[in-house]
C-alpha cells in the first residue's frame, strides 16, 4: 500500500469512528427517553479494484424488533380492556354499596321487612304505620339509585368509548404525518430511526383502545388494521372511527335502540377481539351493566306482584266464579289491574310487568298507601289498596300475607346471572354478591394484564433500549480504533518527511 492509499485509509476511518462515536453519544443522550431505540452506524470495507482503500459508513440504522414490539403492543390491549373493566366496575360498587351498608338493596328491603314485622305486631299503631310507609318509601329510593347508578355507569362508558374514538382518529392522523415524513427523509436518504421511534409510539397507543396487525410496506406503504383484517390506515390514507356519543344512556336502553352509537369504520361496524378500552367500553355499556338492569328490574317486577298478589282486598268479589288467579278490580284511571303496595309510576294500577324494563327507575309505593299523596293513608298497609272503608283494626292477616308472599321464591332469567328460583331477600344479596364478584374479578385480571404487560413491554426494552454500560464500551472501542487511525497518519507523516528530507 502506498504511502496516499494509507493516509486516505486512515481519514476515512477516522470520519467513519468520529460519526460513530456521534452515534454513541445519542444513543446516551437519550437512554431515559420514553419510545428512543438504540441507533447502529452500519460500516463496511471500502473496496476500489480488490484492494481495501478505507471504511465506508451506511444510514444510521434503528435496531428495533418488530416481533417484540407487536407482543408489546397486543399485551397493552389486553391490560387497557382489563383496566377499563375494573376501574368501571368499582366506581360502579361504590356508588351501589357493600351488601351490608346502610343505602344497599338488601338492606332496604331487611329494614321494610323489619317495619313490616313491626306492624304485625301492632297492626292498629299509627306511628307503626308511617314506620312501615317510610320503609317502603326508603325501599323504592334504593332501587331508584341503584338504577340511576347502572345509567351513569352505562352513560360513563358510552363517554369513555367517544373519548377513545377521537383519541384513535387524532393518533392515526399523527401517524399518516409520520409515515409521509418518513417517506420524503428515505428519498433524501437520512436516516429513518427517528421517524420510526414516533411511529412506533402512535402504533402504541391506538393499540391500547383496539387492538391492531400492522403491515410495514416501508416509509410511506404503511397498512394498519384491526385484529380482525379491518382497515384503519394505508398507504397515507386515514379510514376513521365514528361514533356518537351519547349524554344520558338509561337503564333499560338496549343495544340496537336508535338512541345508542356503535363504532364503525367507513360504515361498518367495527370489528375487533375482545381487547382494548374501546371493547371494555362497549362490554360496560351494552353487557355488563344492562345485566345489573335487568337483575334491579327483576326484583323490582317481583316485589310488585308478590305485594299485588298479597292483597285481597285487591280481588274482584263481584266476577262469580272466580278465576285461578282470581281476578282483580280495575284502576279506573289506567284501565290496568290494581296494585299492591308497590306500583309503577305512582299509579294505584299495575300492567303488564314484563318484559318493560325500567322497574326500578320506575317502582313506587302507591299513592293510596302514601301519607304524602292527597288520599293517602297509611292503614291501607294494613287493610288494602282495594279497601274503602277503615278494617279491623287489629287484623294483621295483610302484613303476614305480604312478609310471606316476600319469602315465596320467584323466577329470574338465566341472562341475568341470579338463580332461578329465589326470595325477594335472596335475590337482593345475590345481585349485590354478583356486582361486587364482578369487579373482584376484573381487579384481579387487570391485575394480572398488567403485570403480563410490563413483562412484554420489559422483553422489548432489554432488547431495544440504550445499556450505557454497554455503549461505554463500544466507545471505548471507537476511541481505540480512532487512536490507531491518528498514529497511521503521524506514520505516514513522518515517512513523508524522510522522503522530502532525502530528496534534499
Amino acid at each position: 500500500m502506498t504511502i496516499q492509499g494509507a493516509l486516505l485509509t486512515a481519514l476515512s476511518s477516522l470520519a467513519a469512528e468520529q460519526r460513530q462515536a456521534s452515534v454513541i453519544a445519542n444513543n446516551v443522550a437519550n437512554a431515559n427517553t420514553v419510545g428512543y431505540v438504540r441507533r447502529e452506524l452500519p460500516r463496511s470495507e471500502q473496496l476500489t479494484a480488490g484492494q481495501g482503500t478505507g471504511v465506508d459508513t451506511q444510514t444510521t440504522q434503528r435496531l428495533g424488533d418488530e416481533a417484540l414490539a407487536a407482543a408489546a403492543r397486543a399485551s397493552g390491549a389486553d391490560a387497557a380492556y382489563g383496566q377499563r373493566m375494573a376501574d368501571m366496575l368499582a366506581q360502579f360498587t361504590t356508588a351501589v354499596g357493600q351488601p351490608s351498608d346502610g343505602r344497599s338493596l338488601s338492606t332496604a328491603l331487611g329494614n321494610f321487612r323489619s317495619a313490616m314485622t313491626a306492624l304485625s305486631a301492632s297492626p292498629d299503631n299509627a306511628v307503626a304505620q308511617n314506620s312501615a310507609a317510610e320503609a317502603a318509601k326508603s325501599l323504592v329510593d334504593a332501587f331508584h339509585r341503584m338504577d340511576a347508578a347502572v345509567s351513569n355507569g352505562r352513560t360513563a362508558a358510552d363517554l369513555a368509548v367517544s373519548q377513545d374514538v377521537d383519541a384513535v382518529n387524532t393518533t392515526l392522523g399523527r401517524l399518516s404525518q409520520v409515515d409521509q415524513e418518513m417517506a420524503k427523509a428515505e428519498a433524501r436518504g437520512d436516516s429513518l430511526a427517528e421517524y420510526q421511534d414516533q411511529r412506533d409510539l402512535l402504533l402504541s397507543d391506538i393499540a391500547k383502545r383496539v387492538p391492531v396487525s400492522v403491515y410495514d410496506g416501508g416509509p410511506g406503504h404503511l397498512v394498519l388494521t384491526t385484529d380482525k383484517g379491518q382497515t384503519l390506515y394505508d398507504s397515507g390514507t386515514v379510514h376513521a372511527l365514528s361514533f356518537t356519543h351519547s349524554s344520558a344512556v338509561a337503564s333499560e336502553m338496549r343495544f340496537g335502540s336508535s338512541s345508542l352509537s356503535t363504532v364503525t369504520v367507513d360504515g361498518a361496524r367495527l370489528r375487533s377481539s375482545s381487547s382494548g378500552s374501546i371493547a371494555a367500553g362497549l362490554q360496560l355499556r351494552d353487557g355488563t351493566l344492562p345485566r345489573y338492569a335487568d337483575m334491579l328490574d327483576q326484583i323490582a317486577g317481583n316485589l310488585m306482584q308478590a305485594s299485588q298478589q298479597a292483597d285481597a282486598s285487591l280481588i274482584d268479589t263481584t266476577v262469580v266464579p272466580q278465576t285461578t288467579p282470581p281476578t282483580l278490580k280495575v284502576d279506573p284511571a289506567s284501565s290496568h289491574p290494581m296494585a299492591g303496595l308497590f306500583s309503577s309510576n305512582n299509579s294505584a294500577g299495575l300492567g303488564a310487568i314484563y318484559p318493560t324494563g325500567g322497574l326500578a327507575r320506575t317502582i313506587s309505593i302507591n299513592p293510596k298507601a302514601d301519607p304524602d299523596q292527597a288520599g293517602g293513608l297509611a292503614s291501607r298497609i294494613r287493610d288494602g289498596m282495594g279497601s274503602t272503608t277503615t278494617g279491623n283494626a287489629a287484623d294483621n292477616s295483610g302484613i303476614l300475607a305480604l312478609l310471606g308472599a316476600m319469602d315465596t321464591s320467584r323466577s329470574y332469567t338465566a341472562a341475568t346471572g341470579l338463580s332461578a328460583s329465589l326470595s325477594l331477600s335472596d335475590a337482593a344479596s345475590q345481585s349485590a354478591g354478583l356486582m361486587q364478584s364482578d369487579r373482584s374479578n376484573w381487579a384481579d385480571r387487570a391485575q394480572t394484564r398488567q403485570a403480563l404487560d410490563l413483562q412484554a413491554q420489559q422483553n422489548l426494552t432489554n432488547k431495544t433500549s440504550v445499556n450505557v454500560d454497554e455503549e461505554l464500551q463500544r466507545l471505548l472501542l471507537v476511541q481505540q480504533t480512532h487512536s490507531a487511525s491518528v498514529q497511521v497518519i503521524q506514520t505516514a507523516s513522518h515517512m513523508l518527511d524522510d522522503l522530502i528530507g532525502l530528496r534534499s
